[in-house]
This record gives C-alpha cells, sequence and structure tokens, in this order.
C-alpha cells in the first residue's frame, strides 16, 4: 500500500512542514508519496484527485482540524479511502475527542499497517443562500450565531498570525467569544429535529455537533459521540449578554446544560430558519450569514487507521 501524505507547508504558522520533516524517517519502511499544498491547489484539490481513481487510497493529513476539513470536504469515495490525522494545529479538537495519542511518532507507528482501526461520523451543512446552496461536509461541528460569528471576527483579527507564532492562538478566539457576548443580537429561530418543530424568540446560538469538543476545548454538547449516527444540538435561547458570558466557563467544563435558557437536541437532521441571517460556520470555515441552514448525518462513514 501507498500512504500519500498530504500537507500544508504554511500550516500552523510552518509548523506542520516541520512536523512532516520530523515524521518522515518513520515513513522509510513503506512506500509513500508527498503531496504538497498550495495557492492554486489545495488540500480538498489533492484529496480529490487521488481519492477519485477508484482504488484503494490511503491518506496521512497533517494538519489542524481545519486541514481535515478540507480533505473530508475533498475526499470522493469515502468506502475506499483509508485516513490517518497527524495534529498539528491550534485548536486541535479532534485530537482531544478521540484520544489521538500526543506522540506524533506513536501516531505513524500504528497507522503503519494500513489497517481501519474505527469509523467516524460524517457531518453536512447546506447553506442556503441568495446566491444557490453551498454544501459543505464537516467533522466537528457547525454554528449558526455566536460560535461562528466568533469564528468570523477572529478570522479577520490582525492578533491572529501573532498569537499563532508565539503559540497562543487559542487566545484570539477567547478574545472575540466575549466581544460577541456582549454584543451578539438574539434572532426568532425555528428548528426542526427529526420532523418536530422547536420555536425560540431570543436565540443567541445553535452548535450542531458530532465531536463533544470545538472552539479549543469548549464542550457545548458534552454528550456528542462521533460514532452514534446523529448530530447534538446546543441552543442558547433567552439569555442577557452578562447570562451568556457567565455560561462560558461552564461550557468549557460542559456542565452549562444545567443553566437556564440552554437547552439540547439530538438528531440525524436540522433544519433551521431565523427572522435574519446570522453567521454560519463549519470546523471554523465560515460561510457568510444566512437565515436558513440544513443539517444531517452523511449515510458515508470515515474510515481511520488511528
Amino acid at each position: 500500500m501507498v500512504f500519500h501524505i498530504v500537507v500544508n507547508p504554511a500550516g500552523a504558522s510552518g509548523k506542520a512542514w516541520k512536523l512532516y520533516q520530523s515524521l518522515e524517517p518513520l515513513f522509510h519502511v513503506t512506500e509513500y508519496k508527498l503531496h504538497k499544498s498550495t495557492r492554486t491547489k489545495g488540500i480538498g484539490d489533492i484529496c480529490r484527485e487521488l481519492t477519485s481513481r477508484g482504488e484503494e487510497t490511503a491518506l496521512v493529513i497533517i494538519g489542524g482540524d481545519g486541514t481535515m476539513n478540507e480533505a473530508v470536504n475533498g475526499i470522493a469515495d469515502f468506502a475506499r479511502t483509508r485516513v490517518a490525522f497527524v495534529p498539528c494545529g491550534t485548536g486541535n479538537d479532534l485530537e482531544r475527542d478521540m484520544d489521538i495519542p500526543k506522540n506524533k511518532d506513536d501516531i505513524i507507528l500504528r497507522m503503519l499497517d494500513g489497517e481501519v482501526k474505527r469509523t467516524t461520523d460524517i457531518g453536512e451543512l447546506t447553506f442556503h443562500g441568495s446566491d444557490g446552496d453551498i454544501v459543505r461536509k464537516f467533522n466537528i461541528s457547525s454554528d449558526i450565531g455566536f460560535g461562528a460569528a466568533t469564528c468570523a471576527y477572529a478570522n479577520r483579527s490582525k492578533l491572529k498570525p501573532l498569537l499563532n507564532r508565539i503559540g497562543l492562538g487559542k487566545l484570539i478566539y477567547l478574545i472575540e467569544a466575549v466581544k460577541v457576548c456582549f454584543t451578539a443580537k438574539p434572532a426568532a429561530v425555528e428548528i426542526i429535529c427529526d420532523g418536530e418543530k422547536t420555536s425560540y424568540s431570543h436565540c443567541l446560538c445553535a452548535i450542531a455537533m458530532n465531536h463533544c469538543y470545538e472552539g479549543g476545548g469548549f464542550k457545548f454538547c458534552p454528550n456528542a459521540d462521533f460514532t452514534d449516527g446523529k448530530l447534538d444540538l446546543c441552543v442558547g435561547d433567552g439569555l442577557s449578554h452578562p447570562e451568556f458570558l457567565r455560561m462560558l466557563p461552564n461550557a468549557y467544563k460542559g456542565t452549562h446544560l444545567r443553566l437556564r435558557g440552554i437547552s439540547e437536541l439530538r438528531g440525524e437532521r436540522f433544519e433551521m430558519r431565523s427572522a435574519e441571517p446570522l453567521w454560519v460556520h463549519t470546523d471554523g470555515e465560515v460561510l457568510g450569514r444566512s437565515d436558513h441552514v440544513s443539517m444531517r448525518i452523511l449515510p458515508e462513514k470515515l474510515r481511520l487507521m488511528i
């Protein structure tokens, strides 16, 4: 089996490339090919090309959760694709939830037999926009409202590149989260979960999660299970801005569901309509604002060699 190593040389401020260089000697015992992304050919493009040939393919993705999001959106044939993920990012929520070994050498040694060790669910968002629908897969989560707004402002922040270089990249999300807590405007939202409708009059967030961690360790849906074939949805409704701010430390511990105004839903499909367009993201990738989104668990599974 040929292992196709896919890496963004500029990923994690260059740390992804340095990590590959440190791990490369471990691949000398097998056959492998290196694929480096460029501005014109991204991670998703490489994965799509490699997995469109109608044969079993082994991908080794080196990067952060965002890199894995690009990879899962590029994979053309999940049934014939095996994946190993070597985390090297800011949030590392996949690593945290899946108990991936901290020692990167151990990850490589574990995957070298090429066997599928486990599978995970894959989420899909349909962003209904004025210019047509956008469909994106996600590994971790998809949010409307608070979480997506935090990502949107963090991605624009001039502080983000600096904090990433000094290893404090997660701090920018905390800074922006606090800002959003005081500036976010609640909206009327209608949510249909597996055919059952619930209305919220002052919704600040609706966070659909496949994994239980997002945003660098927040457990907005502490009961989310990436193997149960369902998404968990955390909804914050009727909260004042100070209440919402006080909720965040509890969300980091996963104890916020006991607080007033916080509720949880679980299902295979969600449809959300809001009175006004809200920020939307998938795995931290902000798609823009929409007043209508749909989310579901796909029938396909991600087959992991770790």
